[in-house]
C-alpha cells in the first residue's frame, strides 16, 4: 500500500522562528508513514535550511519565481501535477501556492497560519488573491493558539470547520543542558549581583522593544543593577540604539545581534520580556519556560496561551511601559515567586508544547484530512 505524499511549501523569504517550527515538523515526521518533500524558492536565504532538510532524508526541491503572479502559478501547477502530492503544506497564507494546488488537483490543502493578527498591507490585487484561496480553495488551516484561530475565522472568515489548533512544540534536551551563569556574566562583563532581563526577538514594531527602554528609566529608579539584553536583529536595531543613547540608557542596554545560543542566554536571565503589539505562539517564550525562566508578556495574540497569567507570568496591556515597568519591578522584588513562576512554565513546556506532541497532533490531522479523501493509504498510526 502506498505511502501519502506530502510537500512542506515555502514561499515567503524569511528563515526565523516559522521556518523553524516547519524544520521541527519535517524533522519529527515519520518517514515509514509518510513520503514528505521540501519546497521553497531557490533564494540563497534557504540554503541552510535545505542542507539540514536533506540530511533528515527528505528530498528538497527549489522553483525560481517568475515575473508575475501569474507565471508563479502556473509553474507551481505544473510542479505539483509531476510530483503528484496527496497533500500540501503551506507555511503561512502562501496564497499564490495555494491557488495553483488547487489548479493541479491536489486533494489536500493545509496551511498554518502563524499571525492571523497582521495587517497584511494587500493591495486591491492581492485581497483578491487572498479571498480566492481561502474562500475557493477548500484549504484548512493550522492555528497555534485558539486566539488566532478565533481571528482567523473573523478576520479571514476562514470556516470554523476547516480550521485547528496545534501548539508549537520543541525538543526538551534541546534545554536540557545545566550552563554555568558566571560564564555569562563575565563574557558580558557584569557584576554577579546584576539582575538581567531580557528580550528575544527580531528587532521590529511588531515586537515593542521600545516599550522596554521607555520602562527602563522607572526601574532603575528603583534597581540600579540591571541590565536589559536585546537578543536579535532587525530593521529597527538603529533606531532602537538611537532611544537607548537619546535617554541615557546606554549604560543598561545590551545588544547581543544573532545568537545561536539561546538556551545558554535564557539560563542567565531572570525574566524573559515580551512587549509585543501582535503575537502568534511565539518560539522565545516557549523557549523561556523551557529553561525555568518567568515571562512578563502583553495579552495579545498567542502569548495569551504560552503564558498564565499570575503562574508561569505575567500578561500585562500591550503599548504601556508604565505597566511593564511595575511588572518587571514586582517580579525582580520577589525572586522566590518568580522561580516559582519559572518552574511552573517548564511544566507548563512539557504538558503542551514539546516537539514530539507538535508532530504527533499534526500527523493525526494528515490523517483526519486525508481519510476524508476517500482514498486508502498506509498511514495508520
Amino acid at each position: 500500500m502506498q505511502k501519502p505524499h506530502i510537500i512542506y511549501l515555502q514561499q515567503n523569504l524569511a528563515l526565523g522562528a516559522c521556518e523553524e517550527y516547519f524544520y521541527l515538523l519535517m524533522e519529527g515526521v515519520d518517514q515509514d508513514r509518510f513520503n514528505a518533500a521540501f519546497v521553497c524558492p531557490g533564494n540563497p536565504v534557504f540554503d541552510s535550511l535545505v542542507i539540514k532538510v536533506e540530511a533528515l532524508g527528505i528530498k528538497a526541491y527549489r522553483y525560481q519565481p517568475g515575473s508575475s503572479n501569474y507565471q508563479l502559478i502556473i509553474q507551481l501547477q505544473s510542479f505539483f501535477r509531476k510530483l503528484k502530492p496527496d497533500i500540501v503544506h503551506f507555511n503561512d497564507p502562501c496564497l499564490l501556492g495555494i491557488i495553483a494546488a488547487r489548479l493541479a488537483g491536489v486533494p489536500v490543502l493545509l496551511m498554518t497560519h502563524h499571525t492571523p493578527e497582521l495587517n497584511r498591507k494587500y493591495n486591491l490585487k492581492a485581497r483578491l488573491l487572498e479571498r480566492i484561496a481561502f474562500k475557493y480553495c477548500g484549504v484548512y488551516a493550522i492555528f497555534t493558539s485558539e486566539y488566532d484561530r478565533d481571528t482567523g475565522i473573523k478576520k479571514d472568515k476562514i470556516p470554523a470547520q476547516r480550521s485547528f489548533v496545534i501548539y508549537y512544540g520543541l525538543p526538551p534536551e534541546r534545554f536540557s543542558h545545566k550552563y554555568d551563569k558566571k560564564e555569562i556574566y563575565a563574557e558580558f562583563s557584569l557584576d554577579d549581583q546584576c539582575h538581567i532581563v531580557g528580550n528575544v526577538a527580531r528587532l521590529s514594531s511588531q515586537k515593542g522593544q521600545r516599550y522596554l527602554i521607555e520602562a527602563a528609566p522607572l526601574i532603575i529608579k528603583e534597581i540600579k543593577a540591571v541590565k536589559f539584553f536585546f537578543v536579535g536583529e532587525g530593521e529597527l536595531e538603529s533606531e532602537l540604539k538611537a532611544q537607548v543613547q537619546q535617554n541615557g540608557l546606554q549604560d543598561y542596554f545590551i545588544f547581543t545581534g544573532h545568537r545561536a545560543d539561546i538556551p545558554r542566554l535564557l539560563s542567565a536571565f531572570e525574566i524573559l520580556v515580551m512587549p509585543s503589539l501582535f503575537e502568534g505562539l511565539c518560539f522565545a517564550v516557549i523557549e523561556a519556560s523551557a529553561m525555568g525562566v518567568p515571562v512578563i508578556a502583553t495579552a495579545v495574540g498567542g502569548l495569551r496561551r504560552s503564558v498564565i497569567d499570575g503562574k508561569t507570568g505575567l500578561l500585562i496591556p500591550g503599548g504601556d511601559s508604565r505597566a511593564l515597568a511595575k511588572a518587571i519591578l514586582w517580579m525582580l522584588a520577589r525572586p522566590k515567586e518568580a522561580q516559582e513562576m519559572g518552574l511552573a512554565g517548564r511544566k507548563y513546556f512539557e504538558e503542551l508544547f514539546t516537539q514530539e506532541r507538535m508532530v504527533k497532533k499534526t500527523a493525526e490531522l494528515y490523517k483526519i484530512l486525508l481519510d476524508k479523501t476517500g482514498r486508502i493509504f498506509n498511514s495508520h498510526a
